[in-house]
């Protein structure tokens, strides 16, 4: 069993990174749309690292005047799958240990 379990921790681990860089790529995208103007390449490159997360969210929330609440939301998710399901394998890995 404690091949499976380090399997599963392994999963939760690299899950775990995912989740932390999309975390960082979302934030730091969010603040440098109110610095960069959307033509810059560094912003373009953002947008489209963020864009798979958002672009399912913006149409169930339509910006409200200038602010687009649908990266909250996706951080939102991101830190609730981080939370519920990454801690879950952790735990999961731990029990199938013993």
């Amino acid at each position: 069993m404690f091949v499976l379990a380090n399997f599963i921790y392994a999963i939760a681990v690299i899950l775990n990174i995912v989740i932390i860089f999309a975390i960082t790529i979302l934030i730091i995208d969010s603040i440098l749309s109110f610095i960069l103007p959307y033509y810059h390449p560094f912003r373009r490159v953002l947008d489209q690292m963020c864009d798979p997360m958002v672009r399912p969210l913006r149409r169930f929330i339509p910006p409200i005047g200038m602010f687009d609440f649908s990266p909250f939301v996706a951080l939102l998710i991101l830190v609730f799958i981080q939370a519920f399901v990454v801690n879950t394998l952790f735990d999961l890995s731990v029990v199938l240990k013993r």
